[in-house]
């Protein structure tokens, strides 16, 4: 009897392996993919991924971090948090579907956390969790309907290139004290300094390829600069603990403006930038580059002429400060 009801039924003939849901979920996308990566990503970010998962001691933390810590982290926000849908904050959900048509991703999760004293956006993933944002009341209320939209197309992005278990290690090494603690963490030993260095170095290549799929997000992605001043401008402070209340936007559009102006060669950086004014000028260089315009056909060159993904790698590295060096 059981073999009929299989053969009739043909929601029991539907593969729910995870193997299959991974397939299902990365296939949208797979004519963007190049050598393993995303054609949007920036390489570095990539590059020291790869280093960082071969160095001593990393095995056993992102063993801890992926089986451990987000699980926990999971549990909480399906207890004890809002999950968005098209019934109860019906405008996030609107914003989350749009971001996750233009990155040809599936809909990830989105909670709202009521039990956070500040303005957070962030994303747990995992091999046994199915990719969730997570925002805070705060958030929601603080944000304007662009700040939030770029804030969740960046997360949609660290879920489609895999930062979600790199960022929950990062949170291990106590780089200062607004850095996001998770609802718990289970690896116990030291991490030593070149682990800690490759994470922290990751941190800044990482924040480039989350705000190129916010860019792509945009309904207007050359307000990508405007928005993220003014965001920070009212005093947010993002995952890393980082925040920039003196952010001038006229002055980093003009700086903006420079940097396009001059050629790869010849391309210098003033030594007094932080790091969150050189990443908001690094992913800025984005708006120049030819592959943003191969997702999202609907916005016209700014310039006519784009330049390679390749090209745009080069000099973003220059602005970030890695030399150049890819």
């Amino acid at each position: 009897m059981s073999d009929i009801n299989a053969k009739g039924n043909p929601l029991l003939q539907i593969d729910t392996g995870f193997r299959s849901y991974l397939k299902a979920y990365t296939r949208s996308y797979q004519s963007h993919m190049v050598d393993g990566s995303l054609d949007y990503a920036f390489e570095s970010d990539f590059a020291v991924r790869q280093k960082i998962m071969s160095l001593g001691g990393s095995a056993k933390l992102f063993k801890a971090v992926n089986t451990q810590d987000i699980a926990a982290e999971a549990k909480h926000l399906f207890v004890k948090c809002d999950q968005v849908g098209p019934l109860k904050y019906p405008e996030i959900y609107d914003k989350v579907r749009k971001c996750a048509e233009r990155l040809e991703l599936i809909v990830p999760i989105v909670f709202v956390r009521e039990d956070m004293d500040r303005p957070l956006a962030y994303s747990i993933a995992s091999d046994l969790i199915e990719p969730c944002i997570v925002l805070t009341k705060q958030l929601v209320e603080f944000c304007s309907d662009d700040e939030l939209m770029l804030l969740m197309g960046s997360e949609c992005g660290r879920v489609q290139n895999n930062h979600c278990t790199y960022n929950m290690a990062y949170t291990y090494l106590k780089t200062n004290n607004e850095v996001y603690r998770p609802i718990e963490q289970f690896y116990t030993q030291t991490i030593g300094s070149q682990l800690y260095s490759a994470l922290v170095q990751w941190v800044k290549y990482a924040d480039v390829t989350a705000n190129r799929a916010g860019i792509i997000c945009l309904d207007k992605p050359g307000q990508y600069l405007n928005i993220m001043c003014g965001l920070y401008r009212k005093g947010y402070v993002d995952f890393y603990g980082r925040s920039e209340p003196g952010i001038n936007f006229d002055e980093m559009n003009k700086l903006s403006e420079q940097i396009h102006g001059s050629a790869s060669r010849n391309l210098s950086i003033g030594k007094n930038l932080s790091d969150v004014e050189r990443c908001l000028l690094a992913s800025y260089e984005f708006l120049y580059c030819k592959t943003l315009y191969s997702w999202r056909e609907d916005v016209v060159d700014i310039e006519g002429h784009a330049e390679s993904g390749q090209i745009c790698d080069v000099r973003t590295s220059v602005i970030v400060g890695n030399g150049g060096q890819l």
